[in-house]
């Protein structure tokens, strides 16, 4: 018999239908055991979605060759999947409106990545923006903080970086399949990201790293985040749209003062004029968001890649 981590698998494995878009589908149906029974006229009645995607939908409950294929990718990129039916699937994103049915996990999830902070910011960062974020994330991570960046160039491979520096834990969130790591230059970051924490995707293995895949990617940035740390951003940055899924999903927004003559500087001085919380040193993220620090690797392993 089918168990509920495989029809959430297969389900997540359906191109072009996102999480958002499931979500709705499984509450109108009130849960798998009748999604799974209906026929495609009582898919697109009850759900009210088209004769295509019911189609797809019903095709998708069927097709054993495509998770069979997908599991034994999984196994060969040394990736777990955990689903919302597992136990070890992060705590924190199972509050956000809209969880991804699977994650797929490089590394291992630990207890102590509850206790996490978003660090993100400009791809085209500067010399100042580099240093700050890679000074804040050490300084998070010795404090047992985990740091969350989504590997991307600039502020979040410094953020990884200063991560790693520490000794501590870091987590990185894809905009692609594991097996489309993007961008290509960090892939060695990713491998060492692995080692000390875990590199994170809701997207099946071969997604590619297409420019609608970021958004969505910011969303479980800070939704496994207690609170996210703005450092550099122009007018039009992705850092801006994590701020926004932050408050959003209730979680504090902190950004970091820059040059006023800088574009990058645009976006968080825009933050901290809209209540943003300023931040000079990490004992501003800690104090605001009351955390104790702990010792780095006082945390107990959760599931493993």
């Amino acid at each position: 018999m089918m168990t509920e981590r495989e029809r959430l698998i297969r389900l997540n494995l359906i191109p072009g239908l996102g999480s958002t878009w499931l979500r709705r589908v499984l509450d109108a149906f009130d849960g798998l055991d009748r999604l799974w029974a209906a026929d495609v006229t009582e898919l697109q009645r009850v759900a009210g979605i088209s004769p295509q995607a019911a189609e797809r939908l019903a095709a998708a409950r069927q097709d054993d060759a495509r998770l069979s294929r997908e599991l034994a990718l999984a196994e060969r990129c040394g990736a777990a999947i955990v689903t919302l039916a597992d136990a070890a699937y992060p705590k924190r994103l199972r509050t956000i409106p809209d969880p991804p049915l699977a994650l797929y996990v490089r590394g291992a999830l630990a207890a102590a990545d509850e206790t996490a902070v978003a660090v993100v910011g400009s791809r085209r960062a500067s010399p100042y923006g580099l240093q700050c974020a890679e000074r804040l994330s050490e300084e998070l991570a010795l404090r047992g903080i985990s740091v969350v960046s989504g590997l991307a160039l600039g502020i979040d491979g410094a953020a990884h970086r200063g991560a790693l520096r520490s000794g501590g834990r870091t987590l990185a969130v894809l905009g692609s399949g594991m097996s489309r790591l993007y961008p290509p230059q960090h892939e060695r970051l990713a491998s060492r990201v692995a080692e000390q924490g875990a590199v994170l995707s809701e997207y099946p293995l071969e997604t590619d790293p297409l420019p609608h895949h970021f958004p969505r990617r910011n969303r479980l940035i800070s939704g496994l985040s207690l609170g996210v740390v703005v450092v550099e951003a122009s007018g039009r940055s992705g850092a801006l749209i994590t701020a926004d899924m932050a408050l959003e999903q209730g979680r504090e927004v902190f950004a970091v003062p820059g040059p006023m003559t800088s574009v990058t500087s645009e976006g968080t001085h825009r933050l901290l004029k809209q209540g943003a919380r300023l931040v000079t040193s990490v004992e501003d993220v800690l104090d605001e968001l009351r955390l104790r620090p702990q010792a780095v690797g006082a945390s107990e392993a959760g599931v493993a890649g």
